[in-house]
This record gives structure tokens, C-alpha cells and sequence, in this order.
């Protein structure tokens, strides 16, 4: 076979890379269909990792008698290797792991690199159990005074439900730890962040957190009876504790790069779209875990409500949901025309989620809901800085997969994102999961062959060589395995989510399948 494109050429019989191009996929969608739930949705439970492990096994040795759960936790942290793609979180995990296992002498917290924003909330956490465990040199004033200015009592309503959640239990370890009172309003103000279920905002890192908190604050409470439960409920056979599973995005991304398969339009997508369709909120939005409604899922956030738009284009279920949609997006515009993610005072400007809102509305009504401003920034982005980011997942093709769109597959800041991914192909026709990772990664690579496809901008032999990538990278099961964990949560912190890296690789073979390579058009701005 001399190139993919000759593999695509009509003859008498089926192209040969076309061929395997639909067995893969069909093998694909055969996995999604056994992995659906019969709500409709899709729901998988994420890697598991060291920082919700150490510290949900660090809360339960003062939880009480607990000492099952925490064995088989401790037997999974022994092997647990920590993530190395930052150094502070490779320290970090490092740190977290030895505290876990041997609370009684605990080791002195180690020197970390302050990069940002994200580095710093994150040592507050760390420093959170420093203090609990006694670490010396972690001062329980200065958590209390750091706590104090993050919380910023006047703002206090503006942070995320469980940012808040984790600087409450913060101020009451530090306030236990110095022996200064810790107030019923104090603990009513974590207590009222707790959902029905016991958790806190479903996430067991925050669950564990507050039980930290509790035991030490509030042993004979109700809500901490609830919330050592809650945590002991989730943990896994295998011991472990997962980062929160994200039903309503894994099901809004799964339709998005599935739609065009055949059997998945047929068997899957209905379920999944009346799904979708029924955890709107009254509001019009949608989070990413169902069940806000209930008081146990989360709270709409702007990245989410986008992709579920995007989900529900040109179906009866999205007509349905568009009107309060249009005005959830509208009231949760600033006043540059642009939306934040959880709309509080500490989030930023994440260029995914605009590009995902303007998709999602322009997929339905454009003109209800202004978008040009938000296009234009979009572009102003990419001239300044070269390149676009992204917040949710580290792929190299993920911001341009999610923005071309917005722009125009052939403008040239979407061609020039191509040529910068073309150039860093593996060897072994992959692409890697972020720079200087080991290996290629499959939902890199999908997301990579998305890009060069529709900006038709990538060789044949390229494709050829990253199709046949994905073929052999795919298992027995149909599934892929991501060698690294690639999505963001929370920074710098990262995990994965099998479902999630299994529907963007299916979105690259569907493209292989639906767009095979054709001669380069030339560029032209929107």
C-alpha cells in the first residue's frame, strides 16, 4: 500500500485501511454499548492516584476503627507510583504516600515549587495535613491566617461549593491545632455543604477533607457519621478511592464523537440524548455530575452546559432544551461577551470552555445569544500568544480539536495549530500526551489526525502511519489505555477517565473513516 490515500480510492473491493478502519470503530462502539448504563449514560470510574488515597486513608486512621478499609488502601499505596509530570506534584505525591502509610512518624514536608494559582491552592491542602499530623514546621496560625485571606469571609459565596468545603475543614484543622475554639457557625458552614448522600460535592477528596475535619471538630455529630460512611462507601474493591465520576460529560462527549456510527446512532445515542436532556437544570445549565437537582450532583458550569449543546444539536431533545439554555448563557456572559467555567471570583477565562459555549450556541439559535465578541477573542488569543490552551485535558490537539471549529477548520490559526502538531509526531505514528511524555498516546493521536484532517493539512503517510498506530494501541476489549493520565483535576494534579480518552480516539478514526485526506486548501480567515 503506497499511501493512505491510495488506501481510500474507490476499486471493485472495500480499501484495505478503510477495511480496518471500520472494524476498529465497530469494535469501539461495541465496548461503548456494553459500558452504557441503562439510564443511558456513561459513568466510569476514573484512575486512581495517590492524593485522594493518602489522604482518604490519612482522615480514616482518625475516623475511628477502621482498620480494613485502611489495609487495603495502605497495600494499594506501597506500589503507587507518583505522577512525575511536574515536579511539584511528583514531590507532592511523594510526600502524600509516606504520610499515609506512617502518620505516627510523619516526614518533614518537603520543599515544593510554587509555579501558580494552582500550585498555591494546592499547598493549602498540603499544609491542611501537616498540621493535622503534627509535620514540625507546619504552623497551625499560619494555615489559619492563609485560610482566612483564600476564604476572604466577604467573598466567601463566590468560590465553588467544594472550594469552599476544602478552606472550612482547613480553618477548623488549624484552629483545632492551636487549641483556639472552632465555633458551631463554623461547622454549620461545612456542614452546609454537605449533600443528602453524605459527601461533600461528590468529590472524596473533599469528602475526606471534611472528614478530617469533623472527627476532630465534631466527633458525635450526625454529619460526621454521614460523611466517614460516605467515605468508606466509596472506596473501590481494589481499596482505593476514585476522583469524582463525570456522568453528564462523559455522556455529552461520548455523543459527540460517536455520532455517525451507525449502530451507536441507533442502540446508544437515543438513551444518551434523553438522558442529557433530563439533568437540566431549572436554570438551563447543566455540571458535570448529575443530580444537582437531587442536592447530590454538581452545580451547571459554563465547559459542561457547551458540550452538552453540542450534544443535542439537531435532535428534538435539544429543541426542547434550548430556550432556558440560551438564557442560562446569556446571564452567565460578562460584560466582554466571554464566560468563566463556574462564573466565581477566582476562576479565569478558559479559552476550551468560550469555544465550546459558542459551538453549543451556534449549533442551535446564534442569533439569540451574541457571540461574535467571544469568536473575535478567540482569535486575538492564538495572534498573541501563537498557540490556543486548554483547561481540561493536557493533549497537545485538544485545544485546536475544540477551537478550529469556532473559526473555521481552514483559517490560518487552525492550519498553523496542524503544522505545529505534524511536526511532533512520534516514530511509532503516535503523538504524545503533553511534551516529554514516554510514550504515544491514543487519544493524543485521534485528536492530532482530527486536527490535520479537517484543516487538510496532514500527508497521507502521516495519517497512514498514526491510523495504524490506534489499530495496534487498541485492546482486545475494544478499549484504549492512556500510558500517562491526561486530564486536569485538580491542578497540577492530574487523572484519567477511560471513557473520556476512548471517545476522543473513536473521533479520530471516525474522521479517518468519514474524511479521508484530500489535496490542501489553501488558508482564509473567517
Amino acid at each position: 500500500m503506497s499511501s493512505f490515500r491510495h488506501a481510500y480510492q474507490s476499486s471493485g473491493e472495500t480499501p484495505v485501511l478503510a477495511r480496518e478502519t471500520r472494524r476498529c470503530l465497530d469494535r469501539a462502539v461495541v465496548a461503548c454499548l456494553e459500558a452504557q448504563r441503562p439510564n443511558g449514560s456513561w459513568a466510569t470510574p476514573a484512575r486512581p492516584r495517590i492524593l485522594e488515597n493518602a489522604l482518604a486513608a490519612f482522615a480514616l486512621a482518625g475516623a475511628g476503627h477502621h482498620s480494613g478499609h485502611r489495609s487495603r488502601v495502605h497495600a494499594w499505596l506501597r506500589q503507587a507510583e507518583p505522577q512525575r509530570h511536574d515536579d511539584f506534584t511528583a514531590a507532592a505525591d511523594t510526600w502524600l504516600r509516606a504520610l499515609a502509610l506512617d502518620a505516627t512518624a510523619p516526614p518533614a514536608m518537603p520543599v515544593l515549587p510554587r509555579a501558580g494559582a494552582a500550585h498555591r491552592r494546592r499547598l493549602i491542602l498540603l499544609q491542611t495535613l501537616g498540621v493535622a499530623a503534627g509535620v514540625p514546621g507546619c504552623s497551625p496560625h499560619t494555615l489559619l491566617a492563609h485560610t482566612t485571606a483564600a476564604l476572604g469571609h466577604r467573598d466567601r459565596a463566590s468560590l465553588t461549593g467544594w472550594h469552599r468545603a476544602q478552606l472550612l475543614s482547613a480553618e477548623i484543622i488549624a484552629r483545632h491545632a492551636a487549641d483556639l475554639p472552632v465555633g458551631d457557625s463554623l461547622v454549620a458552614a461545612l456542614t452546609a455543604e454537605q449533600s443528602p448522600d453524605g459527601s461533600f460535592h461528590t468529590m472524596p477528596l473533599v469528602t475526606a477533607m471534611a472528614c478530617l475535619a469533623l472527627t476532630r471538630a465534631a466527633p458525635g455529630r450526625a454529619a460526621t457519621h454521614r460523611c466517614t460512611a460516605r467515605l468508606l462507601a466509596d472506596q473501590h474493591p481494589d481499596g482505593t478511592w476514585r476522583f469524582t465520576t463525570f456522568d453528564v460529560w462523559d455522556t455529552g462527549l461520548m455523543v459527540r464523537c460517536l455520532r455517525g456510527h451507525r449502530d451507536f446512532d441507533t442502540r446508544a445515542r437515543p438513551g444518551a440524548l434523553d438522558f442529557l436532556a433530563g439533568v437540566q437544570s431549572p436554570q438551563g445549565g447543566w455540571g458535570s455530575v448529575s443530580g444537582a437537582i437531587a442536592g447530590t450532583g454538581l452545580a451547571s458550569d459554563v465547559d459542561t452546559t457547551g458540550n452538552t449543546l453540542l450534544a443535542l444539536a439537531d435532535t428534538e431533545q435539544g429543541r426542547r432544551a434550548w430556550p432556558t439554555a440560551a438564557e442560562y448563557a446569556r446571564t452567565h456572559q460578562d460584560d466582554q461577551g466571554l464566560w468563566t467555567t463556574w462564573n466565581t471570583a477566582v476562576d479565569t477565562m478558559a479559552q476550551d470552555t468560550v469555544a465550546h459555549m459558542v459551538a453549543g450556541i451556534r449549533a442551535h439559535h446564534p442569533e439569540e445569544v451574541e457571540v461574535r465578541r467571544a469568536t473575535q477573542w478567540l482569535l486575538r488569543r492564538h495572534r498573541r500568544a501563537g498557540h490556543w490552551t486548554a483547561d481540561w485535558y493536557v493533549f497537545p490537539g485538544y485545544p485546536a480539536a475544540e477551537i478550529s471549529p469556532v473559526l473555521g477548520w481552514r483559517s490560518e490559526a487552525a492550519r498553523s495549530e496542524a503544522r505545529t502538531l505534524a511536526a511532533t509526531q512520534n516514530k511509532d505514528g503516535g503523538w504524545p500526551a503533553f511534551p516529554g511524555a514516554n510514550s504515544s498516546s491514543p487519544a493524543a493521536t485521534a485528536l492530532a489526525v482530527t486536527v490535520l484532517i479537517r484543516s487538510r493539512t496532514g500527508t497521507p503517510q502521516a495519517l497512514e502511519r498514526a491510523a495504524r498506530f490506534l489499530f495496534e494501541s487498541q485492546r482486545d476489549d475494544g478499549m484504549w489505555i492512556e500510558p500517562d493520565p491526561t486530564m486536569c483535576g485538580p491542578r497540577p494534579f492530574l487523572t484519567d477517565v477511560a471513557s473520556q480518552t476512548h471517545a476522543l480516539t473513536c473521533r479520530g478514526l471516525i474522521d479517518l473513516l468519514h474524511n479521508p485526506p484530500a489535496v490542501p486548501l489553501p488558508p482564509s480567515e473567517p
